[in-house]
């Protein structure tokens, strides 16, 4: 993420590197598994491993930008405008054969001219936290150095509450007690030559090939913004259309509207290409007949199952505890003109996969990918070759704006500019703006699709 600081007075010592540093180091005391190194136990089976002896310090650098505050607050942050290297733009851990090798974590402190602001990019590996995690470990930071900005010498700076044991997630999660549901049926991507080479090779191979792979695509970023006030209009246009009592959220919401506008803006963008050839054979030979003729656009969103292990007490828990969601929407009925019939319909199947998230789900997902080697990269595959799928992250709920090291709560956060394709960010606006941000990486003209689709352009506005 990244984590845009103004300062208002131009000083030299804002946001020091010395004291960032150092607050740093003594926020990882409490998150030990940052200085850990990947080991591949066996095939598609990763473990992380601290050895006190031999840390894997994290990556932290500086580096100085020619651009001010005032002309990045103007473009409305786009991080594309960033020095090269600033950010870590990729979605995938990288290091070659050596997977112990691979930094966890990379701090970046971009510095913007004048000292009129700092750029903060974070980019920790989803091995180890999931956006609780991630979130809770950033206010620990900020609080500690903001304690040290007040104190330099204060060494009484409080104990964290997190819990790191995987123990605690693998105990939590139940054993499957019935045969394997519909939704689970569903949701199975079948083995592909692919999905089982990447499990075979070392994580860093795998993210260069990922990476390889998407390096010549033209793949781009936009940004939207949904306000308040829109949310709310179609949230009630929806409850008026169901005729069921189930609750309709805001996440309901905005995963039908973005499903309708991308699954339109996809199939737009497919009829304009074609897909015959060695392509087409390419996609058949690795996907098989999971490629061909798809009826469903599926929309996968990660859900954190803290809260839907009864009696688990995972509350405080710091590990990645996301499981994929898959919503299932007739492509049929999203080619029609996106009406509140349209939404209403979408937004029940959305709310419908979300309660289906219940102990017995979550238990036969966790068998599954236990069971299978390449199960958890079987999507990352389809993805690449499948147009009609997209991957959503919600990160709206998080308290971003609140994270203040000591020199005022951030201008602006928002996701990195990561090179991988049919990927979508929810993420809060600043508390003065209201609303959520919706940040999408994909091919050019599939984004040029989006932005000018009639529907999309009615609800939402164009940041960059």
């Amino acid at each position: 993420m990244l984590y845009t600081f103004k300062n208002p007075d131009g000083n030299s010592s804002f946001m020091s590197i010395e004291l960032l540093k150092r607050s740093f180091y003594k926020a990882i005391e409490d998150f030990p598994i940052f200085a850990g190194r990947l080991r591949q136990v066996q095939t598609g089976k990763l473990e992380v491993v601290v050895d006190s002896d031999n840390l894997n310090i994290p990556k932290f650098t500086e580096i100085q930008s020619s651009m001010d505050f005032d002309k990045y607050e103007a473009a409305n942050f786009n991080p594309t405008l960033l020095p090269d290297g600033a950010v870590k733009s990729t979605a995938f851990l990288r290091g070659g054969f050596q997977e112990e090798n691979i930094k966890l974590a990379d701090i970046c402190i971009v510095r913007l001219k004048n000292c009129g602001g700092v750029v903060l990019s974070v980019s920790i590996a989803h091995v180890l936290v999931d956006g609780y995690g991630f979130n809770v470990f950033m206010h620990r930071w900020a609080d500690i150095n903001k304690e040290l900005v007040t104190d330099s010498t204060a060494t009484d700076l409080g104990i964290s509450n997190v819990v790191h044991n995987r123990s605690i997630l693998q105990k939590a999660v139940p054993t499957p007690q019935e045969p394997r549901l519909s939704v689970i049926h569903n949701m199975f991507i079948p083995s592909s030559y692919l999905s089982r080479l990447f499990a075979w090779v070392s994580p860093g191979i795998r993210g260069t090939i990922f990476d390889s792979i998407h390096a010549f695509a033209d793949i781009s970023i936009s940004c939207f913004h949904v306000s308040r006030e829109t949310l709310d209009q179609l949230r009630q246009s929806v409850k008026k259309i169901s005729s069921t009592n189930l609750r309709i959220s805001d996440n309901d919401v905005l995963m039908a509207a973005i499903t309708i506008a991308y699954a339109q803006s996809i199939l737009k963008h497919e009829s304009e290409r074609t897909n015959t050839g060695l392509a087409s054979w390419l996609k058949y030979a690795f996907l098989g007949s999971s490629s061909k003729n798809p009826k469903n656009f599926v929309t996968v969103e990660a859900a954190d199952i803290r809260h839907r292990i009864p009696n688990a007490n995972l509350e405080n828990y710091s590990g990645n505890s996301a499981i994929s969601m898959m919503v299932h929407s007739p492509i049929g009925l999203l080619q029609m003109p996106a009406s509140s019939d349209v939404l209403a319909q979408v937004a029940l199947g959305v709310r419908k996969s979300t309660n289906e998230i219940t102990s017995e789900y979550i238990a036969q997902v966790v068998h599954e990918a236990e069971s299978e080697s390449d199960f958890v990269f079987r999507p990352l595959v389809h993805n690449t070759f499948v147009a009609e799928r997209m991957m959503v992250t919600n990160l709206s709920r998080f308290t971003f704006y609140t994270t203040d090291f000591g020199w005022g709560v951030p201008q602006f956060v928002g996701p990195v500019n990561a090179k991988f394709p049919k990927f979508t960010w929810f993420y809060p606006a600043h508390p003065s703006k209201g609303g959520i941000y919706i940040h999408l990486n994909d091919y050019s003209n599939i984004l040029q699709h989006m932005r000018t689709n009639s529907f999309w352009a009615g609800i939402s506005d164009f940041v960059y």
